[in-house]
């Protein structure tokens, strides 16, 4: 296991993008980015100790993987998560964010005792970065967005191995996409960045966040019907009996789960990577053949799988006579 390195001594010097991403980052640093200038602090705190990576190269990471992810977060309400000292110390959820800077948009609502939460916005690489920067490894969006934060556009499976083989998650997202294309839908698939799968369901904003559970609650139930043996919609950890886990529940307002292109904060530093359906029928891929330290020469391989969840508005209306007709 490689050791921490000791506190590097702070730095006043302002970094050009092609600086920052080429340079090994050590203390603080101040990086120009457009209009604004970033300070960036403790570059040199290991965040994953096992392999030796820095907060400082999650950075740049996160700015160069910024033109892929950005979209996935643009206009939506962020679930702040927070590692100040990597993924094996104490993290902690940062539920309001209290005075951010002015470039740093930002989403106001009320809890049901009148408290306001304020969520951040991540619609440029500055917000992005300054974020990173207080330890949020992990990028977490509504599935709605601010112009309309009560209509999700977004349905989301996420499938949770349990005890069960690698495999047996493969064919249970198979069995979902075989479901919903049965209705006429079409769906995305992505790695969790651990073992699971997320399946995205892109619908258009006109149904509410319930309407949108009952739909994924019927979908989860005719799945674990299919496939009894190895899928479950019980959220007992008791009850599941080492099944996997369909969750549906994600869906709910005010829920999320980690974006494509998010880090996860697990060991190797895995990332959510959107697959093909090819690649999801292989059982091929785990959680680790896709990192911080590789994801990029896959990007410029395969560019952006995950495009259409962006631009693919589908209506459930026929879709829930199809797939349920027979089954109510």
């Amino acid at each position: 296991m490689k050791q921490k390195r000791a506190h590097a001594p702070a730095s006043s010097k302002t970094l050009s993008p092609d600086e920052f991403l080429k340079q090994k980052l050590e203390g603080d640093v101040l990086l120009s980015t457009g209009r604004q200038t970033l300070s960036l602090t403790n570059l040199h705190k290991v965040y994953w100790p096992q392999e030796g990576i820095t907060k400082g190269q999650l950075l740049q990471y996160y700015y160069r993987v910024s033109p892929y992810i950005l979209p996935y977060l643009k206009d939506r309400p962020l679930i702040l998560k927070r590692y100040p000292d990597g993924i094996e110390k104490p993290a902690f959820h940062h539920h309001s964010l209290k005075a951010p800077p002015r470039f740093v948009r930002t989403f106001q609502r009320q809890l049901e005792t009148g408290s306001p939460v304020i969520h951040p916005v991540r619609n440029d690489v500055a917000t992005l970065l300054y974020l990173v920067n207080l330890g949020t490894i992990s990028q977490h969006p509504w599935a709605s967005r601010i112009t309309s934060p009560e209509k999700p556009d977004w349905i989301i499976f996420d499938l949770d191995p349990g005890e069960t083989k690698f495999s047996d998650v493969c064919t249970a997202a198979l069995l979902l996409k075989d479901i919903l294309e049965s209705g006429g839908l079409e769906c995305y698939a992505k790695t969790s960045g651990s073992a699971g799968r997320h399946l995205y369901l892109p619908v258009k904003p006109q149904y509410l966040y319930q309407q949108v559970v009952e739909f994924a609650s019927l979908v989860a139930d005719r799945a674990a019907a299919d496939l009894p043996l190895i899928l479950t919609t019980e959220r007992s950890l008791k009850l599941r009996d080492g099944r996997i886990y369909l969750d549906y529940m994600q869906n709910g307002f005010g829920k999320s789960v980690a974006a494509a292109y998010s880090v996860r904060a697990r060991p190797g530093a895995p990332v959510s990577t959107p697959l093909t359906w090819k690649e999801v029928q292989a059982r091929a891929l785990g959680p680790r053949d896709f990192t911080i330290l590789n994801l990029f020469r896959r990007i410029e391989r395969k560019g952006d799988l995950f495009l259409g969840t962006l631009v693919k508005r589908q209506s459930l209306g026929r879709a829930n006579a199809r797939l349920f007709a027979k089954h109510v």
